[in-house]
């Protein structure tokens, strides 16, 4: 409790920072040859969020977002998170539409229902089922504000005993337009509705960047420190599925009363992150001609990714329609004026005169780019009990020792050469050649028996591959990305992979459409602890594994004004490598099996195995009723190795409406989530993985629809939600399972709170 407090006050010592110096931003970050125009608009053709407030502050808001691509270091433009709908469910492990399968408490491990957004197994695959709450260096978000921002963001279950809490905070500031600094704390604490079920976590980061003409960089420290306790979920269904029969007539059991599997089990993960991608630019500059400088010193832009030419439009009709400027360069088109720009009066019009002022605009030809990652992963599992572990597992390799060891460190460096996309008309798509090396050191026990017997031993490899990469970004019409990359040498060698996808948009109803399109090949070489795996219960050395052959065609048609998104792809894999469950039986004197002792194996599959998805979502609206629906259908060929649910299906109804126009607005609401019943993959607390069920002793979970009423409010910049969770808990089946003995938390309520301030 005493680190929830210290990590309150280090926010509010933020968040009252003082304000230093900053430039005025004329344009979003520069000239678009830079790559730093990001323009008024994302790539998916949302609205980058300005969050512009018009008041009588002298303080300028504004502030706009991107993240950056972990291998070369692309900028990509992301909207800041301001969105009211859906708030409620921004905490929620299960994800917004409630497509992942997990263990019920908040923070606990989880895996998608949705094989298509299954991402690419790790080399440190322990930390992959924590992605709720661990960001990977390609999902930290840069801003660049004209003010200090702070967003404070607290999340609270109203159960003082067994509930959960999460605390966010995210700071940004820049000392000028071109270098900013921030950092984000994010710190939960899940007590759990079930025994021995808690989870703590505290990760944060710490970013800069520099966004010049010539020199970019940024550059990411995160510290990730997850504990988990394990309680092997409840040691009987008929619990949830049955309570009454459980109860005998003679109580009601409450979820803390409900025994479970494991005690006094944890596992511990710590991560530390560097990152830093940097790149040189050799260019020149052209001219550029700026026919209303004069008189915008008074200018307080809010609409700060403004490309520079639409920003001149604006301050030029500003200037126009104060009388400020003659008609000699007055055009036809006339931009709308956001609202926060403080327009110059008449009164100060004589101070004013036009001018016809050249700025260069720097035009990037080519770029030199280096990134660098080194990653140092230490994880703990922890069993205080050896005598539960004997009757639960096969093998108990170490004896009475209490704590298995399993680290990695990696560091990786890329160099690359880009020549840049639009430096003339011969090159009209970025091309750039890199190499990349990457040093890997795992380090695992390697002896059994008694702990003073124990080593450690290290793993070490080297890999080398080289790659390409062609790239084009600019324009409304065509988009597109083709990534190459060959393992030439050390433990991938021969590992390739071709990847590539694109956007093409075109006018429809009025409206633009987006077709998008992704595909990729990959021969890819099992990670490591597939190959190579030693701890207290489960012991592998896969040296003969194969490597996995995938290939995957995928399209996405967006039409906004319909507000219909459908998605349909296949895949092919061969040599599919999985966790299997090696269960073996435990017999009693007459040779019938009363139980079983759990042990784990690295399977592949040969053969080819075809997933084929299709997704449609659909936004409905009627007045102040709104319908969003979404409904995923996936079929796997192999339901054995690979299973899937093939319905999964999410609901929302809500009525949203404004009590004070652009000041208070209220949504009220319920959504629904449902997913057929299928065998889906079991936990194993000894590796903090999903893995497949025991074949003896398979069971079904789904077919429950789990109901959330909700109300969300924002009032100005501040968002509020309050939501009763798993409000039909005890009606109809009570079959509400997310993983194989793992019930979903039972019914209670929630509340969030989100502030954003500038200043």
């Amino acid at each position: 409790m005493k680190q929830k407090y210290i990590f309150i006050i280090i926010a509010l010592f933020c968040w009252s920072l003082p304000t230093v110096a900053q430039q005025r931003l004329t344009s979003a970050a520069g000239s678009s040859a830079s790559g730093r125009n990001l323009g008024t608009h994302n790539r998916n053709g949302n609205p980058i969020d300005t969050t512009a407030v018009t008041d009588a502050s002298t303080i300028p808001i504004g502030l706009f977002s991107w993240k950056v691509d972990k291998r070369l270091g692309n900028i990509t433009s992301v909207p800041v998170d301001t969105i009211q709908t859906g708030f409620q469910n921004s905490n929620d492990v299960g994800g917004p539409t409630g497509q992942f399968n997990y263990l019920g408490n908040l923070g606990s491990p989880r895996i998608s229902r949705i094989f298509f957004d299954r991402p690419e197994e790790s080399q440190f695959i322990f930390l992959d089922p924590y992605d709720f709450s661990v960001q990977q260096p390609q999902n930290v978000i840069f801003t660049n504000t004209l003010s200090p921002f702070t967003n404070l963001t607290y999340y609270k279950s109203l159960n003082s005993r067994n509930g959960e809490e999460r605390f966010k905070s995210y700071f940004a500031i820049n000392a000028n337009k071109q270098l900013g600094f921030g950092f984000n704390i994010d710190y939960l604490y899940g007590r759990g509705m079930y025994t021995d079920q808690n989870t703590a976590f505290f990760n944060g980061n710490f970013f800069t960047y520099y966004r010049g003409d010539k020199y970019n960089m940024h550059f990411i420290f995160s510290n990730n420190n997850i504990k988990m306790a394990e309680n092997g979920g409840i040691s009987d269904d008929r619990y949830i599925t049955d309570p009454l029969d459980m109860a005998e007539g003679k109580k009601q059991y409450s979820s803390t009363d409900i025994p479970t599997n494991l005690n006094k089990v944890w596992n511990h993960n710590t991560s530390y992150r560097i990152f830093l991608t940097h790149r040189y630019n050799l260019g020149f500059y052209k001219g550029q001609k700026d026919k209303a400088k004069a008189g915008t010193d008074s200018l307080l832009v809010s609409t700060t990714s403004l490309p520079d030419s639409v920003m001149n439009e604006i301050l030029k009709d500003s200037l126009l329609a104060n009388g400020i400027l003659t008609d000699s360069i007055a055009t036809n088109k006339k931009p709308i004026l956001p609202s926060s720009i403080q327009i110059p009066t008449a009164s100060n019009s004589a101070e004013t005169t036009d001018t016809t002022d050249t700025i260069p605009e720097f035009i990037p030809v080519t770029s030199f780019i280096h990134t660098f990652q080194a990653d140092f992963d230490k994880r703990k599992y922890i069993t205080q009990d050896n005598a539960q572990a004997l009757k639960l597992y096969e093998y108990n390799f170490f004896g009475n020792d209490s704590i298995d060891h399993t680290k990695r460190t990696s560091i990786k460096n890329t160099f690359g050469i880009a020549l840049r996309e639009g430096f003339n008309k011969w090159a009209k798509a970025g091309l750039t050649a890199f190499i990349t090396h990457e040093y890997r050191d795992f380090t695992l026990s390697d002896t059994t028996g008694v702990d003073e017997n124990r080593i450690m031993k290290h793993y070490k490899e080297n890999n080398l591959s080289v790659g390409g990469e062609l790239l084009k970004e600019q324009g409304n019409l065509l988009h597109y990305r083709i990534l190459g990359e060959l393992g030439i040498a050390g433990e991938d060698a021969g590992q390739f992979r071709l990847e590539g996808k694109g956007d093409l948009n075109f006018r429809f109803l009025g409206d633009t459409v987006r077709l998008e399109a992704n595909a990729y090949i990959k021969n890819l070489n099992p990670v490591f602890f597939y190959r190579h795996f030693h701890s207290k219960h489960y012991w592998w050395d896969n040296d003969d594994l194969s490597k996995i052959m995938r290939t995957r065609i995928e399209g996405t048609l967006n039409i906004r004004k319909l507000g219909t998104t459908l998605r349909a792809g296949v895949e092919n894999i061969k040599n599919y490598t999985y966790l299997d469950n090696a269960s073996v039986g435990v017999t009693n004197n007459q040779g019938e099996i009363t139980s079983y002792k759990n042990n784990a194996v690295v399977k592949q599959d040969g053969s080819n195995i075809q997933v084929l998805t299709a997704m449609w979502q659909q936004k409905f609206k009627a007045g102040n009723f709104h319908l969003d629906i979404e409904g995923v259908y996936q079929k796997s060929s192999n339901e054995d190795v690979l299973p899937l649910p093939e319905l999964s299906a999410y609901a929302n109804l809500y009525l949203k409406t404004a009590l004070v126009k652009n000041v208070f607005n209220v949504e009220l609401g319920a959504d629904a989530r449902y997913f057929t019943k299928y065998y889906a993959p079991d936990y194993s607390p000894v590796m903090g993985q999903f893995y497949l069920q025991n074949p003896n002793e398979k069971i079904e979970i789904g077919g429950y629809p789990m109901i959330n009423v909700y109300a969300n409010l924002q009032w100005k910049r501040t968002r509020i939600f309050v939501m009763m969770y798993h409000i039909n808990q005890g009606s109809g089946d009570s079959n509400y399972f997310l993983a194989p003995h793992y019930p979903i938390n039972p019914k209670m309520l929630k509340l969030g709170i989100s502030w954003n301030f500038f200043d």
